[in-house]
């Protein structure tokens, strides 16, 4: 007997009813293979974002010490910067700071006066700071070395020196000043 003859034999509703079962049963398993696929790769997936945290976790004092010495450098540095309430009182504090050193030397100021530029992102802030001054080359020094030995940070920008009479010189400096706005509590 061959197998096309068993099929002849077999009712017609009965074989499409079995080949229909064997393509649904068929069709299960595969929606069962891709389920698990899917929950296999999931659970990879998860797996590595769970050892990235371990690493983010094991870093963690590392990082919290490097933030610790960070602040402290910032707290620090922050000890040179001008502290005021307002813009305004604190580009006059940095105008009076540098008319002191100018005096003390013994130069002789034409103009001292603050450029706003907008304030900038970030922790600390500057003014900008144009002067010219009249001089010899000895008292410029003089000023710089006072400038220098400041309990204040300041950062020149850029100066120009011209002669002006037999000794004396035109100077032109333009410096930055930092600060930081008080908070109001």
């Amino acid at each position: 007997m061959s197998f096309l003859d068993f099929i002849g034999r077999i009712d017609r509703k009965k074989l499409l009813l079995v080949i229909g079962v064997v393509l649904l049963l068929l069709n299960i398993g595969r929606l069962a293979r891709s389920y698990y696929i899917d929950r296999k790769e999931e659970v990879n997936s998860q797996i590595n974002l769970l050892a990235q945290y371990k690493q983010a976790a094991a870093r963690l004092p590392d990082l919290q010490k490097r933030v610790k010495q960070l602040e402290k450098k910032n707290q620090q540095f922050a000890k040179f910067y001008f502290i005021g309430s307002t813009e305004e009182e604190i580009s006059s504090a940095m105008q009076i700071e540098l008319q002191k050193k100018v005096s003390s030397v013994g130069l002789e100021p034409e103009s001292i006066r603050p450029i706003r530029r907008g304030s900038k992102s970030g922790s600390s802030e500057e003014i900008v700071i144009k002067m010219r001054l009249n001089g010899n080359l000895d008292q410029f020094v003089d000023f710089l070395v006072s400038l220098y030995g400041s309990k204040k940070f300041f950062k020149m920008e850029s100066f120009t020196i011209k002669p002006a009479k037999a000794d004396k010189l035109k100077i032109f400096l333009e410096f930055k000043g930092f600060y930081h706005l008080e908070r109001k509590s």
